[in-house]
């Protein structure tokens, strides 16, 4: 097959593009590859991603090549591959496509402020539930009642109604009960 020329090459391609001719016709065109290859730079492509790009454009090049349009195949294949090249480029380049850093120490107060750690997140509610373990046998029967009706995320009037006390019975066992709860703490 090294003895065909390339519309030979070129009508066996588009007859079956599966054909070894498309490999044999892009061994032939590689000088094209390798040239853009030193004159350009693609962000994030080696040489395996240029030579994946060069047949990409050499079969669709082939499919789309006349010969009565155009006289000379490899000035038609160069002028393929600089354009995808430049699309490439351009794509790379794009402001939209650009990642933003951040340095996260220099913004530390800021993501402290507004980031939330579930590990911290999690140690509080663990450490609360054990000064609620430890605080809960020091309260009275009221509150007990009381708290307990809290961290089930009642309201004091819920409570009131639902245990039959008044509210300023709730409300004196709420204020005796924190501050049972702020002296365990502080230990």
């Amino acid at each position: 097959m090294t003895t065909f020329s390339d519309d030979q090459l070129i009508a066996t391609i588009q007859r079956d593009p599966n054909s070894p001719a498309l490999r044999l016709l892009f061994n032939r065109y590689r000088p094209v590859l390798t040239k853009l290859q030193r004159v350009y730079y693609i962000p994030g492509h080696d040489s395996d991603d240029w030579e994946q790009e060069g047949l990409l454009v050499l079969h669709g090049a082939a499919q789309k090549f006349r010969q009565h349009r155009s006289c000379n195949f490899g000035a038609f294949y160069r002028l393929n591959l600089t354009h995808r090249v430049f699309d490439l480029i351009r794509y790379s380049q794009a402001q939209k496509r650009r990642a933003t850093t951040i340095s996260l120490e220099a913004n530390r107060t800021y993501f402290a402020e507004t980031l939330h750690d579930t590990r911290v997140q999690l140690g509080t509610q663990l450490e609360a539930q054990e000064a609620v373990g430890r605080v809960l046998p020091g309260l009275s029967p009221t509150e007990q009642v009381v708290f307990r009706g809290l961290l089930g995320g009642l309201t004091p009037q819920a409570i009131s109604q639902q245990e039959g006390l008044s509210m300023t019975r709730v409300s004196a066992a709420m204020h005796r009960g924190r501050q049972k709860l702020r002296r365990l703490l502080g230990e």
